[in-house]
């Protein structure tokens, strides 16, 4: 399974940067992302370059977009500068350009970094939580899909053309409901309830190969995931959850709980080094833990114990 995390690098050469004037600034090319518009941007201020990383996301609706930055300026003869740290744009600022006023002293930017008056700069990104942001779809089930489906699924009146055969094949609940269905000339239309839309939608795609998993999409999915029985893309949100999630150990011990996950269970005790990692992962009420787990916790709290 791919790693289906959000990262990506904007990397762009500032020419002409001694002719920067006080208080001016030069902007890179906008690159879009994650169906996010972002560009960089360099200054003069104060004896300082200035570097800031713009997200250009509209404000008609909210949103927020956390990430982790790191910017890379390069000389030619490799010398890298590096600065980490964490940025959160959101809808409701005035601004959504950010970075450091004082990036580096001109003059060390100068003598170490320019080349015939010109600096390039990497950013390597990775967003770590994304909400309000629409994600555009890996794969179409649209009506164009027409010609190569015999069958139609409708969810919260969108509907999703697709094969019965496959289907069937990646979940025992469409197995069971399509091999119901009476074979006729008219392509069979089924509604389905107790989902949304854009959870199916999520769904089909990692049926379908695709990779729509991340923190943001995931609980959808796994519901769906149990609730159509489909092994497959239950195997592979459990994969994601053990190698690249971000959400706490209590919340995956919750979810290895409430998906019967036995290797994210374990994964996630094996990551548990001290009491203090005990006490994030225990619950207000224990009664509502897995008894296997609160077992394992009080093994490893004796083991701690002088």
């Amino acid at each position: 399974m791919t790693a289906p995390m959000k990262v990506f690098v904007l990397k762009h050469v500032f020419e002409n940067v001694p002719n920067l004037k006080e208080g001016a600034y030069q902007f890179s090319p906008t690159e879009e992302h994650f169906n996010v518009p972002w560009k960089m941007c360099v200054g003069r201020k104060n004896g300082y370059l200035s570097h800031f990383l713009d997200c250009d996301q509209p404000k008609t609706t909210e949103w927020s977009i956390t990430i982790d930055w790191e910017v890379r300026l390069i000389s030619i003869g490799g010398k890298i500068d590096r600065r980490n740290s964490e940025l959160t744009y959101e809808s409701s600022r005035n601004y959504t350009s950010l970075g450091r006023k004082e990036f580096i002293e001109w003059k060390d930017m100068e003598t170490k970094f320019m080349t015939d008056g010109n600096i390039t700069i990497e950013s390597h990104i990775r967003i770590k939580k994304m909400t309000g942001i629409a994600k555009k779809k890996l794969r179409n089930f649209d009506s164009k899909m027409n010609i190569f489906s015999d069958v139609v699924l409708t969810v919260e009146d969108e509907n999703f053309y697709v094969s019965k055969l496959f289907l069937a094949s990646q979940s025992t609940y469409f197995e069971s409901l399509l091999s119901k269905k009476q074979r006729g000339s008219k392509k069979p239309e089924i509604k389905l309830d107790g989902c949304k839309s854009e959870d199916f939608q999520n769904f089909l795609e990692l049926i379908y190969g695709e990779s729509p998993i991340d923190d943001e999409t995931i609980d959808g999915i796994l519901q769906l995931a149990d609730m159509y029985n489909a092994g497959i893309a239950l195997k592979k949100c459990e994969e994601f959850l053990i190698r690249y999630s971000v959400k706490t150990l209590k919340e995956k011990l919750q979810i290895a709980k409430q998906y019967d996950m036995d290797n994210l269970k374990d994964g996630v005790l094996s990551r548990i080094k001290n009491v203090a990692g005990i006490r994030s992962v225990l619950s207000y009420d224990v009664s509502e833990m897995d008894p296997s787990v609160v077992a394992a916790l009080l093994q490893k709290a004796l083991s701690y114990l002088p």
